[in-house]
């Protein structure tokens, strides 16, 4: 019998200022360690992806974005999720106030020049997220 993991739609954002990309290290469980990532986040109930981006995005690093382009979607784990990974392009960014963090996260920003980035990378959503981009590109 296949158990399917039921999980609610996600965002993975590829944000880019001046040839750096916006990554956040974070502890996750799965992992035993320290991760460095796209910011990402989960759908809430009802909630359009654009709005969960411009969340997560201010939730996570402290940013909003001006401009905002859907990059593409793909399935995390088909074979036994039902996430699907909603991947948008955040640019002209500012300051914004951001919200209070879950508890659960622990989350530093980093920038990092764009070439070498995908390397850099820890987890499969956000490799997957930025190749998709870098193809665009």
């Amino acid at each position: 019998m296949v158990q399917i993991v039921q999980h609610p739609p996600s965002v993975v954002l590829v944000v880019v200022e001046g040839g750096e990309l916006v990554l956040v290290r974070q502890s996750r469980p799965g992992s035993g360690s320290r991760t460095l990532e796209l910011p990402s986040g989960k759908l809430e109930d009802g909630e359009a992806p654009a709005d969960a981006a411009a969340r997560e995005l201010a939730e996570e690093c402290g940013l909003a974005a001006e401009v905002w382009s859907p990059v593409g979607t793909f399935w995390a784990a088909p074979g036994y999720s039902t996430e699907l990974v909603h991947v948008f392009e955040a640019s002209v960014l500012s300051q914004a106030d951001p919200a209070q963090l879950d508890d659960d996260e622990d989350i530093e920003v980093e920038r990092r020049p764009l070439a070498g980035a995908l390397e850099a990378l820890d987890d499969a959503a956000s490799i997957a997220a930025l190749a998709l981009w870098l193809e665009r590109q």
